[in-house]
């Protein structure tokens, strides 16, 4: 085609003669730039048909499925279960209140968990498997007539670990868990059928009487209790000298096997002390205390104090001894450069508000109990004795809130239901004050004189409103 285009272009340019067109007649040049567009258009035309088609039998599949579906459903695939480990158990903290009547440890768990209970002579653990505790190992240790009791609560591994060691055959351990709102509560309660050894030299002032409420605008009288000697609730038969000094010998050497089990039972190797026992000097002088040899108790216990510096212990035994020795001006002067260098020391505190009480100095005792006071959980006649101070300061209405708050925690003690209702009595509200001294007749810690009184005071404001 493209040399017979050539040859009639050659003619037409050159006009060439009608003779040599006769070859060629009734041809003519084509456009063959056109021809080729044409093609290439047909092309493209029949390829966009082909689209066309393709996304018709597409839109034609989709529309077929769907009839389908509708026709006949699948079922839903379930998806496959998400299994999740449960949180591990926390112990959330370590609440430790002890008295003359027992120990009482209150751990706090954030869900119920299952506990292994293992009994040995002289010594309880529970172990509390699952779960985790995060704070620091707790340790404590009590005294009863020269025994001792010693408690553990320490992690270990998955598990937390609970261990009681002393008080020999006489060791009891009650333990319960049960729900406390959100909260699982594991309680274990040790009672102790003895005073401590404390409770003679101090006595302890949950047991003690109130003074009857002043008339309005007259000071509230100092209770009896804060006035009386020191060593005077010791009035059982003394013992002589050599016999006591022998028995506390033997008291001291129980105490100190049950503290090397408790360090065994620690370790969890065996190890066997065997050694004589001879009494120390502090030994000698609690025994002289309790003996009512305040001179000799207090020569004992200066010359440990000489030797020793700040010895916490031999600190609150000296102190107890000038108290009960009636050297009120000698402890006043010593006892607060103590305080200096000790000063969450609760007992030493307690000690100097006494003191500062049997001296008039009711403001001094408020200030000294107010600074650096325990939890209240932990020791309530801390709380106690402050709440009875701002009665001897006129303070009713923060003497009203710390009983009340002493009541939440130990409702049944007759003596802080008294102590409130005073304190209600004093700022006008004769119908609490009522109730509360009715409670008070129905708990126990009053002896038959109070009772007297707070029933007088029942009958007389129950009528008043």
């Amino acid at each position: 085609m493209s040399l017979v285009n050539d040859m009639l272009r050659d003619l037409e340019q050159r006009r060439a003669a009608p003779g040599e067109r006769l070859r060629l007649d009734g041809l003519h040049a084509v456009d063959e730039t056109g021809a080729a567009r044409r093609v290439h258009l047909a092309w493209l035309l029949r390829g966009l048909w082909c689209l066309a088609a393709l996304v018709l039998l597409g839109l034609l599949a989709v529309l077929l499925g769907r009839q389908l579906g509708a026709a006949a459903p699948l079922a839903p695939v379930a998806p496959a279960p998400v299994v999740t480990e449960p949180a591990a158990a926390q112990l959330l903290d370590v609440l430790p209140q002890h008295d003359s009547r027992g120990l009482v440890l209150q751990l706090p768990l954030s869900r119920s968990v299952p506990y292994r209970r293992t009994e040995e002579s002289g010594a309880v653990s529970l172990s509390l498997t699952g779960v985790q505790w995060s704070g620091e190992a707790q340790h404590g240790r009590i005294q009863r007539d020269g025994r001792s009791l010693s408690w553990d609560v320490e992690a270990k591994g998955d598990a937390v670990q609970v261990l009681l060691v002393g008080l020999g055959d006489q060791l009891e351990v009650r333990d319960r868990l049960e729900p406390a709102g959100d909260r699982w509560l594991l309680w274990i309660e040790v009672p102790l059928n003895a005073p401590l050894v404390q409770a003679a030299a101090a006595p302890e002032m949950d047991d003690l009487p109130l003074a009857e409420p002043a008339s309005a605008g007259q000071e509230a009288p100092l209770p009896a209790w804060v006035a009386a000697p020191l060593g005077a609730a010791a009035e059982a038969p003394r013992k002589p000298a050599a016999a006591a000094v022998a028995a506390n010998a033997k008291a001291e050497a129980e105490a100190e096997a049950d503290a090397e089990a408790m360090a065994e039972r620690r370790a969890s190797r065996a190890e066997v002390k065997i050694a004589p026992y001879q009494p120390d000097a502090l030994t000698l002088a609690r025994q002289a205390l309790l003996d009512a040899d305040h001179p000799r108790a207090i020569r004992l216990l200066e010359e440990l104090q000489r030797q020793r510096g700040d010895d916490a212990e031999v600190l609150r035994w000296l102190a107890r001894a000038y108290l009960a020795d009636g050297q009120q001006q000698r402890l006043l002067s010593w006892l607060p450069a103590q305080l200096q260098r000790l000063p969450q020391d609760s007992e030493l505190r307690v000690l100097l508000a006494r003191s500062q009480l049997q001296a008039a100095d009711a403001k001094g005792a408020v200030a000294t109990l107010e600074q650096y006071a325990p939890p209240l959980v932990q020791e309530a006649n801390y709380y106690a004795l402050l709440a009875a101070s701002y009665q001897q300061t006129g303070q009713w209405q923060q003497s009203a809130a710390l009983y009340r708050q002493m009541i939440e925690l130990r409702p049944s003690q007759a003596t802080w239901q008294l102590g409130l209702a005073i304190a209600l009595e004093q700022l006008d509200r004769p119908g609490e004050a009522a109730n509360h001294y009715r409670l008070a007749l129905q708990g126990q810690g009053l002896d038959d004189s109070a009772r007297r009184f707070v029933g007088e005071r029942a009958a007389a404001l129950g009528g008043q409103r």
